[in-house]
């Protein structure tokens, strides 16, 4: 029994020696982690994996940085050609020369030199000459990169803009000659003019603030410029740059342009209108204006002002992509219900606002939401204003230039039997009336005028002569809408609200924390305005109660009073739900009625004097 203890004891000795012994020469046959040699060429002069991986990302980088020169300096007239040699030639000599290195990493050092030196030298010389902007390899461009890398996130760092990469490309162009020669010879005509260029750059400023007319005065004083922007009128802006990061930049009035360019600026426009130069009071002749090679028409007028000439240039507004009544603002359960009435067999419906509200565009998209496809539609237009083309509708022109009236075109188009009968901007008396007849009959009509709400609208068909109970009888629905700027969503500032509108409204503090305003500096989306696009408020009179007050022969007041009894929402009211919403402001809101309020006489200019 001993003689077994003692072999078990000398067993576990012997393993215990045994374990470290194993251990150590499984250690000692582990690998490297750097290999033996990888710093130094092969005997066949190759490269191991991580020093040819390295070679291939800098010949990348070398490749993207030769290309990014050479539009750089092609861009900014910096000799293209010797710079795009002088950054690409040295890493290809330095390559081969490399090859015959021992020294892998001298190698790599080689290649780095070669590649980073020119570049860096290249872009130390442009910055001379480019605003803080423009320049590269600076503090300005570290930021630049970082804020595009963190916007996706939701991140937004304050960094500089370059102008020259967020301004359209804008060129002039002739339209509106006898035949393509003509415009050509128009063209070069007023590409030689000095103020051409100017010209350029003047319309280049309309398109950045979103201008729907441009109005050009030459005073004495000099040229002065006014933009339509979102319905109102407003003067060129600058950007006045912060003093600090902590001061918000601002946008300041542009100052004028001397008379001398003013007049060189409309003499290149009218050379391109086709216009003589002594022209003082033309009609609108037509120009072509492209942004970003889309073209937009444009339309110059001359005036004659007691301190000088005057030009009007109506700008024709980008594509827009409205697709549905929703589009435009309109309330989903109001656009169905609008729908709804278009969809009847016989009856009338006005469509309404103010002059430069939009009208066209809600018309145009009620049209389209109709069923065009069982039914033939014809559309009565005014030659001489021709709009845009609608699927399914059929034009019918009348030209009082011809002769030919409204009735003269209606009787021809009657012996086809349609079905729907458009027209726009009603203005012909005669032609009310026997619209509202064939509404009663077996027609169904869709009429648009100029009038301040759906209520007015109803007083300006029965000033045509129409019997009241007539109009009740074929009257399907009336809207009217109205346009209000929306806020900025970049700049806009929040602002507790009004004790006064608190309790008008019947909320608490804490039902309504905040509204929202413009903001007195602007930003760059917005030009310095506070305001970016526009959105529509819309009222639909339609129902029992509002038909018997118009067969009743009662007032405009009365009339409202009815629709609203049927579940008219007023204009008023749609307004303030979108100010509750943010969307836009008290200001606006103020503006807007303000503005329909203090010229009623201009506003019922119209049908009722034909």
């Amino acid at each position: 029994m001993p003689d077994f203890s003692r072999r078990i004891a000398a067993a576990m000795v012997a393993t215990a020696i045994a374990v470290p012994a194993a251990a150590a020469d499984t250690t000692a046959g582990w690998p490297a982690v750097m290999p033996q040699g990888w710093d130094t060429r092969g005997a066949g002069g190759g490269l191991a994996i991580l020093p040819a991986a390295i070679s291939w990302l800098i010949i990348l980088g070398w490749i993207r940085s030769v290309d990014w020169v050479s539009r750089d300096a092609t861009k900014h007239k910096f000799t293209p050609a010797f710079w795009g040699a002088a950054c690409g030639m040295p890493l290809f000599v330095v390559a081969l020369l490399a090859w015959w290195i021992p020294s892998v990493v001298g190698g790599l050092v080689l290649l780095l030199v070669a590649w980073l030196a020119p570049v860096i030298t290249y872009s130390l010389i442009r910055n001379k000459s480019l605003p803080p902007a423009e320049q590269v390899l600076t503090v300005g461009h570290a930021r630049r990169i970082l804020a595009a890398l963190v916007q996706p996130l939701g991140i937004e760092i304050d960094a500089e803009i370059d102008e020259c990469d967020v301004l359209p490309q804008v060129q002039l162009g002739a339209i509106g000659g006898k035949d393509a020669a003509e415009n050509a010879a128009r063209l070069e005509a007023a590409t030689k003019l000095p103020g051409f260029e100017e010209a350029r750059k003047t319309m280049l400023a309309a398109v950045m603030a979103r201008a729907a007319t441009l109005v050009i005065d030459c005073e004495p004083a000099g040229m002065g410029v006014r933009h339509e922007v979102d319905g109102v009128w407003e003067k060129p802006r600058i950007r006045q740059p912060p003093k600090s990061r902590k001061d918000k930049e601002s946008w300041v009035e542009a100052p004028k342009s001397s008379l001398g360019v003013g007049q060189a600026v409309v003499a290149a426009l009218k050379t391109l209108g086709g216009l003589p130069a002594a022209a003082r009071d033309a009609k609108a002749t037509p120009f072509l204006l492209q942004v970003d090679g889309k073209a937009r028409n444009c339309r110059l007028s001359v005036r004659a002002q007691p301190t000088g000439e005057q030009l009007v240039i109506q700008l024709e507004p980008p594509a827009a992509a409205f697709k549905k009544l929703v589009d435009l603002g309109m309330p989903g359960p109001l656009a169905e219900k609008l729908i709804g009435l278009t969809a009847v067999e016989r009856g009338l419906i006005l469509v309404s606002s103010p002059p430069g509200t939009g009208l066209t565009t809600t018309f145009d998209m009620l049209v389209q939401s109709a069923d065009r496809l069982l039914r033939d539609f014809i559309s009565l237009e005014d030659a001489a204003l021709p709009p845009r083309e609608i699927q399914n509708v059929k034009p019918v022109p009348f030209d009082a230039r011809t002769g030919v009236s409204p009735l003269d075109a209606l009787a021809s188009v009657l012996r086809t039997y349609p079905n729907v009968i458009l027209t726009r901007d009603v203005r012909d008396k005669a032609l009310v009336a026997e619209l509202v007849k064939l509404a009663d009959a077996d027609k169904f009509v869709i009429m648009s005028l100029k009038a301040s709400d759906a209520a007015d609208a109803v007083a300006r068909i029965l000033a045509c002569g129409v019997p009241p109970q007539l109009l009740a009888k074929t009257l399907v629905g009336s809207l009217s809408q109205r346009l209000v700027r929306k806020l900025c969503p970049k700049c806009r500032e929040d602002y507790p609200p009004p004790a006064e509108l608190l309790a008008r409204l019947r909320l608490t503090p804490e039902q309504l924390p905040h509204l929202r305003k413009a903001s007195p500096h602007g930003c760059r989306l917005c030009g310095g305005t506070g305001y970016m696009g526009r959105t529509a408020i819309h009222e639909l009179a339609s129902g029992p109660t509002f038909r018997k007050a118009i067969a009743a022969c009662s007032d405009t007041a009365i009339v409202r009073k009815a629709a609203i009894q049927d579940g008219m929402k007023q204009l008023r009211d749609a307004g303030m739900a979108l100010v509750l919403e943010g969307v836009t402001s008290l200001d606006e809101l103020q503006r807007v009625f303000a503005v329909a309020g203090a010229a009623p006489a201009a506003a019922r200019k119209g049908i009722a004097k034909k």
